[in-house]
């Protein structure tokens, strides 16, 4: 899952700068306003997905495999009803290119909502290989194709989205192979019976994780409909400079809940604890990709230096994400604490919605309104530590010391960009600052993290092994 996620980070990475190198502005942010609104595509399994994983995780493939068929046939049911109607309305109500974009979004639904329940049948067995592959897909076609149609001519956002769901369509062709649903026995359950039960468990997760892509992203929803669309370019870039730790993100989630969910309950409070500090020394020590970023962009990107300021106070804010959708999302989940979660969300997401509104309309500015996003994101994450502290066993000194290092590696991240000019210079003086804090508050972390790299070979990575 590793090497997947990371194959899937360089394609995306090369993608983030690649594309507005190649593209006109406006383009760029019709392409990016896709990308935005076909992440919510999600919610429209109504949470069938979500309640297959809850219904199908920890147990052997062999064990459901006779219920996949029937759960593509529901979903599939299910899509085109919701869909076919969908489609219509965009084409009719919208004005171009937004029924463009529309019409695109709902053909990307059916594909990615049905490769989705194949994908979660792997991740529910603790099959990661094909995950991976089908994680690194996407972001690797579209990149192969991209640069073809370069070879050509200047590629539009009406190509880009074209690649993309040819890409997605791969990955359902693949996944289907690797699970080979109608080699399982036949189910006595119905298609409906089965859909009905998975949407009945699973609706308050896909509410909830509808309402995290909502509240991760309500900044650039409200950026896009609140201010120009070279604006919201700008502002996008600067979000997806994040892609590489919130890609890493959604990878660790998927492998922490099916590992989690095989964990006896004592031991899950040491699991927490341990993945909290892992997380914080992470991304404690990736601050510095930004340093990279600034160069990079204002070399090769110089119609995007403007995104830079944002860029760089969003990265303070992929600690709360990943504590969030790593560790929060998974315990609620494992200990039915599903509505509690979703109530939560709800609350942030209002919270975020009206700091960026406010901040866009009034100061019409792309770092008041990430600044804003990290106040709302730290208030969630505060919340659900505090919600989930009798599952969690986290003490308010353990939160106390996790947000003294947050707090010292930000001052220390700022400190390196204010002192210095070059990569080499702010990466020496960011590291001297963190390096002493790190090691008393996650020694523990570091030398678990040194027992596994020291012990592994290099074929473990590339082939990886059976255990």
């Amino acid at each position: 899952m590793s090497g997947g996620t990371a194959l899937a980070a360089l394609f995306n990475t090369l993608l983030v700068f690649l594309i507005p190198r190649l593209v006109r502005v406006e383009d760029f942010g019709y392409w990016r306003l896709f990308l935005l609104y076909a992440g919510y595509a999600g919610l429209l399994h109504m949470g069938f997905a979500d309640g297959a994983l809850l219904r199908w995780a920890g147990r052997p493939l062999e064990q459901f495999r006779h219920e996949l068929v029937p759960a593509m046939k529901f979903l599939m049911r299910q899509q085109l009803a919701l869909i076919v109607p969908a489609s219509v309305i965009v084409a009719f109500l919208l004005p171009s290119p937004m029924n463009v974009i529309g019409i695109a979004i709902c053909v990307f639904a059916v594909i990615m909502n049905l490769a989705t329940v194949l994908q979660y049948g792997l991740q529910g067995a603790r099959l990661f290989k094909p995950v991976a592959i089908a994680t690194a897909t996407p972001g690797g076609a579209l990149l192969a194709l991209t640069f073809l149609w370069h070879l050509r001519g200047t590629p539009s956002f009406r190509e880009l989205i074209v690649f993309y769901l040819i890409g997605w369509a791969g990955v359902l062709v693949y996944l289907w192979t690797r699970v080979r649903p109608r080699q399982g026995a036949h189910s006595s359950e119905s298609a409906w019976s089965l859909g009905k039960t998975c949407i009945l468990l699973g609706w308050p997760i896909v509410l909830a994780n509808g309402g995290l892509s909502l509240v991760q992203s309500a900044d650039r929803v409200v950026v896009s409909s609140a201010l120009p669309i070279y604006d919201f370019a700008q502002y996008s870039l600067a979000s997806s400079m994040m892609f590489v730790p919130v890609a890493a993100i959604a990878a660790v989630s998927r492998v922490v809940f099916s590992h989690v969910a095989a964990v006896e309950h004592e031991g899950r409070a040491r699991v927490y604890a341990h993945a909290s500090r892992f997380l914080l020394l992470a991304w404690s020590l990736l601050l510095p990709y930004f340093f990279v970023l600034d160069v990079f962009v204002r070399h090769f990107l110089p119609n995007y230096v403007e995104a830079l300021p944002a860029a760089g106070i969003l990265l303070l804010g992929v600690i709360f994400l990943a504590g969030i959708q790593i560790l929060h999302m998974s315990f609620a989940y494992l200990y039915g604490k599903q509505r509690q979660f979703l109530l939560l969300t709800a609350s942030a997401l209002l919270v975020s919605f009206a700091v960026a509104l406010v901040l866009a309309i009034w100061l019409r500015s792309l770092v008041a309104v990430a600044i804003g996003q990290i106040g709302a994101l730290a208030l969630w994450w505060l919340a659900n530590e505090w919600t989930l502290r009798k599952t969690t066993g986290q003490r308010w000194q353990d939160r106390l010391r996790l947000t003294s290092v947050f707090a010292w590696s930000a001052i220390s991240y700022v400190v390196a960009i204010k002192g210095a000019g070059t990569v080499g210079l702010r990466t020496l003086i960011y590291y001297a600052l963190v390096a002493g804090c790190l090691v008393f508050t996650c020694y523990p972390e570091i030398r678990i993290a040194w027992k596994v790299l020291s012990r592994a070979s290099p074929w473990t990575f590339i082939y990886g092994t059976r255990e």
